[in-house]
């Protein structure tokens, strides 16, 4: 495991997700070996979310939830966050992940979406590069997450942690940022199906029937 210089803490959100395997059970693992990493602190979990694919390929339904971690910042933000995305890559490949293309189905996705209220432009360590075959070439940490502000899938579950944040060069905040989003998308492409549990460590239905897509696993 990567250990971070022991600075001043930021507040970073991660967003997972997972339709592959048992992929509900996947992100319960995710959010536990999250907390375990050396210097870090769970802050919050979202609810469990069901959500539709983005992009070409045909797959299940995702599963999708945000956590939020107080994470050390090294001695520069750009060096903080690039600690963290390789701490990221790491649990992904401990967790299962394989090499697959952009868009298609995940085993587990674990991408930083914002560190504390940084704006970032970094090329990635080696360590960090995504596994996608066709991202060729220099590879870029972006944060805020460069796609974020447009995801209904990204969106639902960062409002639950921090409605009322507003990432820089976002110009609304992430509650704002989500009403748009479900307008634009329709109700039914994220639908919240557990609340999490701190005391179990993992998510509790908030509906009985969750049958269908990938990854049923309680």
């Amino acid at each position: 495991m990567h250990h971070w210089p022991v600075h001043t803490l930021e507040l970073a959100a991660i967003g997972l997700g997972a339709n592959v395997g048992p992929a509900r059970q996947i992100l319960v693992h995710a959010v536990t070996a999250l907390r375990a990493m050396p210097g870090v602190s769970l802050v919050g979990v979202s609810r469990l979310y069901r959500t539709r694919p983005v992009g070409p390929v045909a797959q299940a339904d995702f599963w999708n939830a945000v956590a939020t971690l107080l994470v050390p910042a090294g001695r520069s933000p750009e060096e903080g966050a690039m600690a963290l995305l390789i701490a990221l890559k790491g649990l992904e490949r401990a967790l299962g992940r394989q090499q697959r293309e952009r868009w298609g189905p995940r085993e587990l996705d674990l991408d930083l979406l914002l560190f504390g209220s940084h704006r970032l432009r970094v090329e990635r360590d080696p360590r960090a590069r995504s596994d996608d075959p066709a991202r060729g070439g220099v590879q870029w940490l972006v944060v805020p997450h460069p796609l974020a502000a447009e995801r209904a899938f990204v969106l639902a579950p960062l409002a639950d942690l921090l409605p009322g944040q507003e990432p820089p060069g976002w110009g609304r905040s992430v509650a704002d940022a989500w009403a748009r989003a479900r307008a634009r998308e329709g109700e039914e492409s994220v639908r919240a199906v557990a609340d999490w549990d701190a005391v179990s460590g993992s998510w509790r239905d908030l509906v009985a029937d969750l049958s269908g897509g990938s990854g049923d696993a309680p």
